[in-house]
């Protein structure tokens, strides 16, 4: 209601017209619209005071009663009082989200009740407490609100929270807000409480009501007025005012005269209202009050004493102040005063704007202190303690303790350890810790591990081969390189990548790389690339010199260092190299000799001048030989190599040769020349001095043409002539005298052979004889022996036997043994129910029973055997799951390769078109105006789930993993049923649910059906479901699919089977007529008389049903058609209870579902209450249609165009009717006295029907019909396939995204994680769109296109991290077992501190070789007493570390577990052995698909290859030339492409070169080598010939790039590629047409 400033009336309704009489009517109008204010005001206190306790904004007054109703703002102040009674996480629906979706649900009464246990504990009155309904189904609000006031001052009290202040007068409000309140006021049964009496009411509950207490209470709040001290009023005893403090008096006093003139003023605004009720305590302070605000004043003093003291770092005076009798906390430590300083000393600092007379709840900042310090106290410890074991790891543990230690929350690191640099780590830290010679701190653990996980990580993105992931690495803060090169960064990785496999070859203890290896490695780089600069600078300055003809110049550069050439220069050849290399010059292409130009020319040179050496030697040694007829010397240098290739010269021939060169050379003795000439097979002619020794490349000043001497070609000519004339014949003769002599050397061998080895027999016949005779002694010795040692055994027993004749017992120790039976057997009967009925059987009765346990090593290897073919069995289906991801990569590889085979036809044909063009019409094909274009582009339109495009996969992908969870995780499904509209349930079910589990048409299909079946129908019942009839009154929608499901298939032969052969009986029964209506019985009756006689019936037409029972006739009928039909309804009975087995086990199913559902909810229901429902399923839905309509089930067979009479129809109705009643219990009334009779039969029939409702219900689970297990989805050979319509697709995503908060509330969810990956949701034709033009299809098309989606599991197999745990456990019960015989104590803690006798330790000595004996130990095994008791205290230490024992309880879990195994041995081992069966069983089918997965894994390796080498089938592979086994250095030369920088550039391959302008692009060179791989290509990068860059391609990534959409690719780190055209290029030149 507003009001205007001039107003005075505050607190009161202003009606606009004082002065004119009000009815009666306005009258109480405007009386209630006051009480409305009033309660509005009382609202808005309340908030205000409930927002400064929360620091939360709240709903307005008028919504704040609805808000409180989910009791979530009521735990939040009750979380405020107490947190530790109610903490934060227990309140249910906290941030409300819950309730602002589906509105007010029961459970958020949780948080009601436990707000209620808060209100208790704190002591406030019951009189303000209200209760549950009051809040939940606002029965009474206003008290909430009258509690809440109560509350405030209760609290103030106690110092733990703000006194609520009034705001009446001061509030404005509407006059439809008024209007409301008013209303839900006067609706409201409960009186409005008196507010202003609380005060009062809480004084008096605090002490008796007597005269002196409210003396000495008027006395004090008088003395606030006065000058006088109130020292001696506050003291007074009948006040019992706690804490009083005389320091403190003054300021007592002002405060307390400034709360009771606040006070004065409240209650002067509240009396200018006509409705107000004046209250003694109305302008006085009541004693809740005074004890407020002197707790308050004290708090506020010794807050300002405490920071005093923090910051003189006082400690004794903090801890005097945390000691004070009033202050009450909780957990306070003397030994952590240092760190309550620093809790307070930051809180200063926080809160410097804060004004400390503003703050209320001191009690909780007090006990905060406490609990922060103590906080900071025990991370102060725990940080301390994981340093010290940091650094014990390494001084005594392993890089994996060292892991631990790290990553320990309590060290507090900022960042996180890899796990990949713990090598590293360990080696580095350790070495460190050696070189400091103590502990490492804290600051030089964070320092190391900070620097050493960035060294770590160059490692690991040098082992991934990530060369961006190498770049950043090396460039980290962290590690500080300062010499990095940006131009180096891919020969940073090649080099790095050779330091790391260095290291591993070695077996180093680290196989990481370390700073220094990784300096060392950037160091080498460098240099190497400063040498190829100087290199090139080198280079440019030879070219120079070449094209100058400058000599000098040019040997200088040659000889320099940079070069680094293997072969010196000789001074000889300084002229010839200079016209090599003149000649390499003019032979380029481009403008500069390279350096493989440079380097090959001098190689050329010096090895010319090598043979040119030799040549000469050898020609001289030859005309000098002749020249002193010295034959010897001549043949030596005829056979040199230098002249042995001039022809053939026989050895035994040379005088021949000699003669022959003598002639020759004395034909030349005329001339006087000593120079001959001869050439070079490179074509360089050579002048040679046959008389000095030398050569000589340039033309000798003193040289004629005619020599004296014999040259070369002079040589060759005599040696052909010779061999010619005077050889051959003399070859012919020697060859002939060789076979002769070899064949009569044959002869005599095989000759010899023959007689030697039988005259060798002959000679020695008396030691063949020997030897055959003591060979047949051995066997007979074999045969005889084993015989004659049985004979001695069997004689050495019957002597024994004789000696030690049976003993007989004495009459009376017979007795004695029974009677100590009959006691043991009491004792062990008391055992035994301690056994088996003690939640914690004691050490002592379970060291009773342990011999009957007599678990063998067998049965606890039987138990680590099931552990490890768990582990098995889960790295199994990740090894699968590993190769089915192999076999979609290999998938897409194919699907791109193929593509690509395609695209090149494409190419091919149209270039063909395209040469056609030009010789026809002589046009001119150029490039784009930028001159990079490519010159043709291939592009594949193929869109939508089909298309093989990288966003297409990601989406099919997407949309199997979606569909695979929805269908493997029924919740989803379950909850989105009950979230979209009950008009569209019916269509999403038949539609898309159905769909998804393929109708349940396979046993996988139907297993994950009834399972979703079993999740929503439990759903249903616990949300909707208020009594168990409501399911027969509104039969739920999964019910009705169950049985839909069920009369289809197998169940539709069930029906046939159970209740066919009962139907045609009674249809062909002719004189069956089951009539139990006495009128219809009347009326047939008075047809056949009349029929009969031919008169009319005297009987009148109509009778009621009273009449037509009165005549005897009618009677007689209505007993037969009543005793016939008790008949065929037992006999119908009959056969449906005896075919239990027969019945569909989704009836019998969901009939066991909806039994445990009910009687979880409604536990005190009786049982026969739940078969009635259950009934209503198995009988009513199932059977009971089918009896009525057997033709339209399909249950019988009619000819064509026959019906059931209407009489058969009558008599299967009867029947149906009481089988139904049967099934209900459900008799007949007044309306139907005279069937009555047939209540008996009914209950008689209906205990039957119960029998059979009771079997149905005790049906096997799921997993057990089905055999399923948690590994059988694992053991699938191939995916799962579900058929689904495009816009079922689309609706389903739709669907999800509409409800995704309430399907997955958790944010890690997976449905979360999927439909983040797909995305927004597409519409159809985005999703349908296929390779046909998008006009020739219209939407509805495209909607009802059908998918097939193979369904993939995108989340991992279950970890076995518990795997060793289990097995220790095992271990250790194992260890318990062996020794509980042999100790003593109350339980297993006191038995292992007690420790064993020597008897005790010879009675376990002779056990342990009892063991070995009987095979059940090892020898190896054997242990002492001790020694096993040591064993298992170190088990039990480990087991405690993990949670799985406590030493407070003396390890009773583990002797816990020794009983059950004691009670339960039978049933383990049965488990144990079903469990070991499944697991093996399901290891082998893994092992099947594993085997499958490889194979096709094979094949489709084998198909790749085939698929690269036949990219081209008009053309050879490049690559099996390569594997030929030719040459393969000149198959590579020829095979090889070069290209130039710019002519790369003008193809539009290269787009650019980082660095280089395109100017010096003619000096850069690329070569593309194919290498003996299918598909793979070395690209070698030159700069003038100085190989700068090595790289292999593939050409399955560049189409995985182009796939990706990647249309640029990154070379050498500095060349920028076009990948389309670099493929197109590799198709053209090594896969296209010749």
């Amino acid at each position: 209601m507003g009001k205007d400033d001039s107003d005075v009336l505050i607190g009161k309704i202003d009606d606009c017209d004082a002065d004119v009489r009000k009815t009666a009517q306005e009258m109480d109008i405007i009386r209630q619209r006051t009480i409305a204010y009033e309660y509005l005001c009382r609202l808005e206190e309340a908030k205000v005071w409930l927002e400064s306790c929360l620091r939360e904004e709240l709903p307005p007054a008028v919504e704040f009663e609805e808000s409180l109703r989910n009791g979530v703002y009521l735990a939040k102040l009750g979380n405020f009082i107490a947190p530790d009674l109610l903490p934060i996480n227990k309140i249910y629906d906290i941030d409300l989200r819950r309730y602002k979706i589906m509105g007010l649900q029961f459970k958020h009464t949780d948080n009601i009740n436990k707000f209620l246990q808060v209100l208790k504990r704190t002591e406030l009155p019951a009189t303000f407490q209200p209760e549950t309904t009051d809040i939940y189904d606002n029965k009474n609000m206003p008290k909430v609100i009258y509690c809440l006031h109560a509350l405030s001052s209760h609290l103030f009290k106690l110092g733990k929270a703000p006194l609520i202040h009034d705001v009446f007068g001061k509030a404005v409000f509407t006059d439809e807000q008024l209007d409301s309140v008013s209303k839900d006021l006067q609706k409201c049964k409960h009186p409005l409480p008196m507010f202003q009496k609380i005060s009062g009411i809480l004084s008096h509950n605090n002490g008796p009501d007597n005269s002196a207490t409210q003396n000495a209470l008027v006395e004090l709040n008088n003395l606030l007025d006065s000058e006088k001290s109130i020292t001696h009023a506050l003291l007074n005893p009948n006040l019992k005012i706690k804490y009083v403090q005389n320091c403190l008096i003054n300021e007592y006093k002002k405060v307390l005269k400034s709360a009771k003139y606040e006070k004065v003023q409240v209650a002067h605004n509240h009396s200018l209202n006509d409705s107000y009720v004046p209250d003694e305590y109305d302008e006085l302070l009541t004693l809740v009050e005074i004890q407020g605000h002197i707790t308050a004043t004290n708090y506020k003093f010794l807050w300002k004493t405490l920071c005093t003291a923090c910051k003189n770092n006082d400690v004794n005076s903090l801890h005097k102040i945390f000691n004070e009798e009033w202050v009450k906390i909780k957990k306070y430590n003397p030994n952590n005063l240092d760190f309550y300083c620093d809790v307070v000393l930051e809180i200063i600092e926080s809160c410097k704007d804060i004004d400390v007379e503003s703050i209320t709840n001191w009690h909780k900042i007090f006990q905060n202190i406490i609990n922060d310090g103590n906080n900071k106290a025990l991370e102060h410890i725990e940080h301390k303690n994981a340093i010290s074991s940091v650094n014990k790891a390494l001084d005594e543990g392993t890089p994996e303790d060292l892991y631990v230690a790290l990553t320990s929350s309590k060290l507090g690191l900022n960042f996180k350890i890899d796990s990949y640099a713990v090598p590293l780590l360990f080696e580095e830290m350790r070495l460190e810790k050696c070189e400091l010679d103590k502990n490492l701190n804290e600051s030089e653990i964070a320092a190391s591990a900070l620097y050493l996980n960035a060294v770590a990580a160059v490692s690991a993105a040098v082992e991934r081969g990530d060369e961006l992931a190498v770049w950043k690495a090396l460039n980290s803060k962290q590690i500080q390189l300062e010499t990095l090169r940006p131009h180096c960064r891919r020969r940073y990785l090649s080099a790095l990548v050779t330091a790391l496999q260095v290291k591993v070859r070695e077996q180093c203890e680290c196989p990481l790389l370390t700073l220094d290896d990784i300096r060392d490695t950037i160091d080498m780089v460098n240099m190497k690339d400063d040498d190829n600069d100087e290199l090139v600078e080198v280079i440019d300055n030879i070219n120079r010199a070449v094209a100058e003809e400058n000599l000098d110049n040019l040997i200088s550069l040659l000889r320099s260092s940079c070069l680094k050439l293997p072969m010196t220069l000789h001074k000889e050849e300084y002229n010839l190299y200079m016209r090599t290399l003149k000649k390499r010059l003019l032979q380029k292409d481009s403008e500069n000799l390279w350096f493989d130009d440079i380097v090959n020319a001098i190689n050329e040179v010096n090895n010319e001048s090598l043979k040119a050496k030799e040549l000469t030697d050898a020609i001289v040694q030859l005309n000098l030989a002749i020249v002193k007829n010295d034959v010897s010397e001549f043949w030596k240098a005829l056979t040199s190599p230098q002249l042995s290739n001039l022809g053939i010269v026989e050895g035994s021939c040379r005088d021949v040769y000699f003669q022959m060169f003598s002639k020759a050379l004395k034909k030349k003795g005329h001339h006087i020349c000593p120079w001959i000439v001869c050439h070079t097979e490179t074509g360089n002619t050579i002048y040679i001095d046959v008389e000095s020794y030398t050569y000589s490349w340039n033309t000798p000043k003193d040289f004629v043409p005619y020599a004296r001497y014999l040259t070369k070609k002079d040589i060759k000519v005599i040696i052909e002539k010779t061999n010619k004339h005077h050889i051959n014949a003399y070859r012919q003769k020697l060859l002939e005298k060789s076979i002769t002599r070899f064949q009569a050397y044959c002869r005599g061998y095989l000759t010899r052979q023959k007689v030697n080895r039988l005259k060798f027999f002959r000679d020695h016949t008396e030691y063949v004889i020997r030897i055959q005779a003591w060979w047949r002694r051995i066997l007979t010795q074999k045969k005889y022996s084993t015989l004659f040692r049985m004979k001695a055994i069997e004689a050495q027993l019957n002597k024994e036997r004789k000696q030690n004749p049976w003993a007989w017992y004495k009459s009376q120790e017979q007795k004695i043994i029974k009677i100590q039976a009959l006691w043991r057997g009491v004792r062990a009967r008391n055992a035994y129910v301690s056994l088996f009925h003690s939640p914690n059987p004691p050490l002592r009765v379970v060291k009773k029973f342990v011999p009957m346990l007599d678990f063998t090593t067998e049965d606890y290897d039987r138990e680590i055997e099931l552990q490890s073919l768990k582990s098995e069995v889960v790295q199994s289906i990740r090894k699968n799951q590993e190769l089915s991801k192999q076999i979609d990569d290999m998938d897409l590889k194919i699907g791109l390769l193929v593509q690509n085979r395609i695209a090149l036809q494409e190419v091919a044909a149209h270039g063909l078109k395209l040469n056609n063009l030009v010789k026809h019409n002589t046009t001119t094909l150029v490039l784009n105006r930028s001159g990079k274009g490519p010159i043709m582009t291939v592009t594949t339109a193929v869109k939508g789930l089909k298309s093989l495009t990288k966003e297409s996969k990601h989406l099919l992908d997407g949309y199997q993993h979606l569909f695979y969870e929805l269908q493997t995780n029924p919740t989803y499904l379950s909850k989105l049923l009950f979230c979209i509209p009950q008009n569209k349930t019916n269509s999403f079910l038949q539609n898309v649910v159905l769909s998804l589990y393929n109708f349940g048409a396979y046993a996988r299909d139907e297993y994950l059906l009834l399972k979703l079946f079993r999740f929503t129908l439990e759903e249903e019942i616990s949300c909707k479901v208020v009594k168990p009839f409501d399911i027969i009154a509104s039969t739920p929608l999964v019910l009705k699919m169950a049985v839909s499901l069920s009369r289809q298939l197998s169940g539709l032969n069930s029906l046939e089977t159970i209740i066919g052969p009962l139907v045609e009986m009674i249809i062909k029964d002719k004189d069956l007529n089951i009539e139990t209506g006495p009128i219809e019985i009347y009326k047939a009756w008075r047809n056949e008389l009349e029929t009969t006689t031919g008169q009319i019936s005297k009987l009148p037409y109509t009778v009621t049903q009273e009449e037509a029972l009165t005549y005897p006739e009618v009677k007689t009928k209505l007993d037969k058609a009543l005793k016939q039909l008790k008949t065929v309804v037992t006999i119908f009975l009959d056969k449906i209870t005896s075919s239990t087995e027969l019945i569909p086990f989704c009836i019998t199913y969901m009939a066991r579902v909806l039994h445990r559902s009910l009687t979880s909810k409604f536990p005190h229901t009786p049982e026969k209450d739940v078969l009635k429902v259950i009934g209503n399923l198995v009988y009513y839905q199932f059977f009971n249609a089918a009896i009525v309509a057997p033709d339209a089930f399909h249950i019988i067979n009619m000819p064509n165009g026959a019906r059931l009479t209407t009489d058969q129809r009558k008599n299967l109705a009867s029947v149906a009717k009481i089988l139904h009643f049967s099934a209900a219990k459900k008799g007949f009334g007044e309306e139907s006295s005279h069937l009555r009779c047939l209540n008996p039969f009914i209950v008689e029939c209906h205990e039957k029907m119960k029998e059979l409702f009771r079997r149905c219900c005790r049906g096997p689970t799921l997993e057990e019909y089905f055999a399923v297990d948690e590994y059988t989805e694992a053991t699938l050979l191939h995916h799962p396939h579900i058929y689904i319509t495009v816009q079922e697709i689309v609706d389903t995503h739709a669907l999800l995204i509409e409800y995704q908060d309430i399907l997955a509330p958790d944010p890690g969810d997976r449905l979360n994680e999927l439909l983040d990956d797909l995305g927004e949701v597409p519409s159809v034709a985005q999703l349908a769109s296929r390779d046909v033009p998008s006009q020739l299809g219209d939407a509805e098309e495209n909607a009802k296109l059908e998918v097939c989606l193979a369904l993939v599991n995108k989340f991992q197999a279950p970890a076995d991290d518990m795997t060793d745990l289990n097995k220790l456990f095992i271990k250790t019960k194992e260890l318990c077992v062996a020794i509980i015989p042999f100790l003593n104590g109350e339980h297993l803690l006191e038995a292992l501190c007690i420790g064993t006798t020597r008897e005790q330790q010879e009675q376990y000595l002779e056990k342990v070789q009892r063991r070995i004996y009987s095979g059940q130990a090892r020898p190896d095994e054997a242990m002492t007493l001790r020694e096993h008791i040591a064993k298992l205290r170190r088990n039990l230490q480990m087991l405690e570390d993990e949670g799985y024992v406590t030493r407070e309880d003396g390890y009773q879990a583990l002797i816990t577990s020794i009983a059950l195994d004691l009670c339960n041995k039978g049933k383990y081992r049965q488990a144990q052995r079903r469990a070991l069966a499944t697991l093996t069983r399901t290891k082998l089918s893994l092992m099947e698909k594993t085997k499958y997965y490889e194979e096709k894994c094979k094949s489709y390796d084998e198909y790749i290859k085939s698929c690269l080498a036949n990219l081209h089938a008009g053309k050879r592979s490049v690559h099996a030339c390569l594997r030929s086994g030719k040459d393969i250095k000149k198959i590579k030369s020829k095979l090889t492409i070069k290209y130039s920088a710019a002519k790369l550039l003008e193809r539009g391959v290269l787009l650019e070169i980082e660095g280089l302008s395109t100017s010096q692009f003619k000096n850069v060179q690329f070569e593309i080598t194919p290498t003996n791989h299918n598909g793979v290509f070395t690209v070698k990068g030159k700069f003038m010939g100085v190989e700068m860059e090595s790289i292999e391609i593939d050409i399955q990534d560049l189409l995985q790039k182009q796939y990706e959409g990647c249309s640029i690719m990154d070379m050498f780190g500095k060349a920028k590629i076009n990948v389309n055209l670099l493929i197109f290029l590799l198709n053209s030149k090594f896969y296209g047409k010749c």
